[in-house]
């Protein structure tokens, strides 16, 4: 069994997005002793000028049981798939990193990060960005659940632990979450997880989901993080506004020309647009009120492996 591996989820209008990404790592990685897989429940079909990198392709070949999940909206049933990595992994892996297709590598570490000590916890996770500057801020899925304001994390990046995860019933109780509570599950998957998890995760240094907003960009260069995640709707790739740095844009479309060349449709921004914040007055206002803030959520963490156990 390999100890490790880095894993996507999703379908096949992201795969490109997905091998993006697994092009990064290996290039970051050269002497990697972990695997970089692509999972689906949909055929995936990579570029010959791709298949040097060693990206396995695994199959979901079950009924996917969130088939008929509540609130899909413009995520799809994709989103719920990285559920399904442990139970599709087990024996396979003791330990898998979780990427969504939607985030840039900028630093090596995804070795000694797949070694992190989780203590008796099912995954670990940085919280998600709301919590940041106030983290005892009450989350709307535990307010609707009646439950006490408690750390939330991002389901953008998570390190599982592959065993405890199945061994625990991870995917039975999300599944039983999702038939009874519905109305709970404002951000699908991350909601089920969240309640599901509820102080049984290990938080990670927020360089592993920098959460790349118009606010957080500006303590970027304080933060150095490692994986930079475009939550939201507007990614870079498909960034028309500019509202990215080119330097980003330019890395999508850079690898559109060079394994896509016939398929400008998957990256649609313009790397030579200056770049603009979104709202630009305002987000620098923010950032100028945050910075007290943001600075003491960093300073919780002395080093980019220190977690902090629930």
């Amino acid at each position: 069994m390999t100890f490790g591996a880095v894993v996507m989820a999703c379908n096949a209008g992201h795969v490109p997005y997905a091998l993006c990404m697994a092009e990064q790592i290996a290039q970051a990685h050269p002497d990697r002793d972990f695997d970089i897989c692509i999972f689906s429940d949909e055929v995936i079909e990579i570029p010959s000028s791709l298949k040097g990198l060693g990206v396995r392709i695994i199959m979901w070949s079950d009924r996917n049981p969130f088939l008929n999940a509540p609130n899909l909206s413009r995520h799809g049933r994709a989103t719920w798939l990285r559920l399904l990595v442990p139970q599709a992994l087990v024996g396979q892996y003791e330990r898998v990193l979780y990427l969504d297709s939607d985030i840039l590598l900028r630093g090596a570490g995804i070795g000694s990060l797949l070694a992190v000590d989780l203590g008796d916890n099912v995954l670990g996770a940085v919280r998600d960005q709301q919590q940041w500057r106030r983290p005892r801020r009450q989350v709307e899925e535990f307010s609707r659940e009646n439950l006490a304001a408690a750390p939330y994390f991002n389901a953008g990046v998570l390190l599982i632990d592959v065993d405890r995860f199945n061994a625990e019933a991870v995917l039975h109780e999300s599944i039983r979450m999702m038939e009874r509570r519905p109305g709970s599950l404002l951000r699908h998957d991350q909601s089920v997880l969240n309640l599901v998890l509820r102080h049984r995760w290990t938080e990670l240094s927020p360089v592993w989901n920098w959460q790349f907003t118009a606010v957080t960009r500006f303590h970027m260069q304080a933060a150095e993080p490692r994986l930079i995640h475009f939550i939201g709707k507007n990614k870079p790739w498909h960034d028309v506004a500019a509202n990215t740095p080119s330097s980003y844009r330019s890395l999508y479309r850079q690898f559109q020309v060079r394994h896509y060349a016939t398929r400008p449709e998957i990256c649609s921004a313009d790397p030579s647009i200056m770049c603009w914040p979104e709202r630009p007055v305002w987000s620098f206002a923010k950032h100028a009120l945050n910075v007290r803030r943001t600075h003491a959520y960093l300073s919780r963490f002395s080093n980019e492996f220190k977690t902090l156990p629930q």
